[in-house]
């Protein structure tokens, strides 16, 4: 059913969703030009840098001895914002209407070209054939014995064959886009065919859109005919854009596409099949926030699997907010935008704690903790935007500033990810410990990426 590009790139994105937990936020405004207790009034540091008055070291070096008899080495290059304040954020899901994936498409692809891509949509025939897969998938695990994804194959089975009865049959499908009721469309862009899939369930905390060219479509961006692309590390590229009008020409499509506050967090070049050279460039956009870009960063769980809504691994909490895009001087061959977040209210100032009360904060919890990195060294502290969940209101989310210490530098993007185990997490506000599973780290996979066969 999926092409072949379609599988690469599932297992590649569903490695990097990322979900919110259940904390409530809830944080008093204090205008106040009294500092106690190292509180930082932002009145006071208005026209300052958070380094200044937060009195943040470029580096921060300790050893922090364990209860166990450890040591703990910290020799952490210490990155802030170079702004002079930070603000919350409230946001809430957004769930795509018809008229949604009407304007996008209709963006995107040329006019009398739109068409609902019947390969996609969950007919009959196809329902049918995932449960084929799903069988085969029985067959190779029973081999194998695995028991725990036998149980899962199984159920997941079941689950496709309870849709049958209800799905159309493909000949019962209006291939016209109508009113765009349906999720899987396709269509060209200068004579290039691009699939769209919209995948917006609210049931199951889901979504997101992706436009990607076909797979023979790819091969019309680069000269080598490669048939898929990854993000390269080289600095010679044959796309005659450059990074900075890369970037602009993705902030632009993004406001276009009425995506306003996104800016780039990270700029790659590409590399086509295992060709060495790169041609094009791959954009990881973020929402930006008095300044400072949110950024889009997997945390996995802790020894756990979480399968995808399933009943093995619950409903999956929504995802985290990126956009990405692959382009070259030939145009975009990719495009996501996963979490779709809409903005209620921004610019609520907050006072944070002085860098020597966040320092002791970390004492206490690397002390509480049975830390297991190797080397028991931490060599990155950040103070960076994460996002809570309010726990009184389904579907609502604040943007919150919180120092993350880590072993090693965390990129956003594809291809990056972070372990839950490998940071720490303190509320830069009230210098609290932040549970990322509870607030917002959660990792779900797809079943079907891990467990069908090739």
């Amino acid at each position: 059913m999926k092409k072949k590009y379609t599988r690469i790139w599932a297992l590649v994105l569903f490695l990097m969703l990322t979900g919110c937990g259940t904390k409530q936020v809830s944080y008093e405004e204090e205008k106040s030009s009294r500092q106690g207790d190292g509180e930082i009034s932002q009145e006071e540091s208005a026209g300052t840098t958070l380094v200044e008055t937060l009195g943040v070291e470029e580096e921060w070096k300790e050893r922090v001895s364990l209860d166990g008899g450890d040591t703990f080495h910290i020799a952490a290059e210490v990155s802030v914002p170079d702004v002079p304040k930070m603000s919350l954020m409230e946001v809430s899901e957004y769930y795509y209407t018809s008229e949604d994936k009407k304007r996008v498409a209709e963006y995107f692809l040329d006019e009398g070209s739109i068409q609902v891509n019947l390969e996609m949509v969950p007919t009959k025939e196809n329902i049918a054939a995932k449960v084929q897969e799903w069988e085969k998938a029985l067959e190779k695990l029973q081999e194998e014995g695995l028991e725990e994804q036998i149980t899962i194959a199984k159920s997941e089975k079941k689950k496709q064959e309870s849709l049958l009865n209800e799905a159309p049959k493909a000949d019962e499908i209006d291939l016209s886009p109508g009113d765009y009721n349906e999720d899987y469309f396709k269509g060209s862009i200068e004579g290039k065919e691009y699939t769209l899939d919209f995948d917006i369930n609210e049931e199951e905390y889901i979504s997101q859109w992706i436009l990607s060219a076909t797979t023979d479509a790819q091969k019309e961006f680069n000269e080598t005919g490669a048939e898929w692309w990854t993000p390269g590390k080289a600095s010679d590229n044959k796309c005659t854009l450059t990074e900075e009008e890369a970037e602009q020409k993705a902030v632009q499509i993004c406001e276009e596409l009425g995506i306003t506050g996104m800016a780039p967090v990270r700029v790659k070049a590409v590399q086509w099949g295992d060709q060495k050279e790169n041609n094009g460039y791959y954009i990881v956009l973020g929402r930006e926030n008095a300044g400072v870009v949110m950024e889009p960063i997997t945390y996995f769980t802790e020894n756990e699997m979480h399968y995808r809504n399933t009943e093995f691994g619950g409903k999956t909490t929504y995802e985290q907010e990126i956009i990405d895009i692959g382009m070259n001087d030939k145009g975009i061959f990719w495009m996501r935008y996963s979490g779709i977040l809409s903005v209620d209210k921004e610019g609520t100032e907050v006072k944070l704690l002085s860098f020597d009360q966040i320092k002791e904060a970390f004492r206490k919890e690397i002390n509480s903790k049975d830390i297991t990195w190797n080397g028991l060294e931490a060599n990155n502290l950040d103070l960076i935007y994460f996002r809570f969940m309010d726990e009184n209101q389904s579907g609502k989310y604040t943007y919150v500033p919180v120092w993350r210490l880590t072993p090693y530098e965390m990129e956003s993007g594809m291809g990056s990810g972070a372990a839950q185990w490998s940071c720490i997490f303190i509320n830069a506000i009230d210098g609290s410990p932040v549970d990322i599973d509870e607030v917002g780290g959660t990792y779900y996979i797809n079943p079907e990426v891990l467990l069908y066969p090739e």
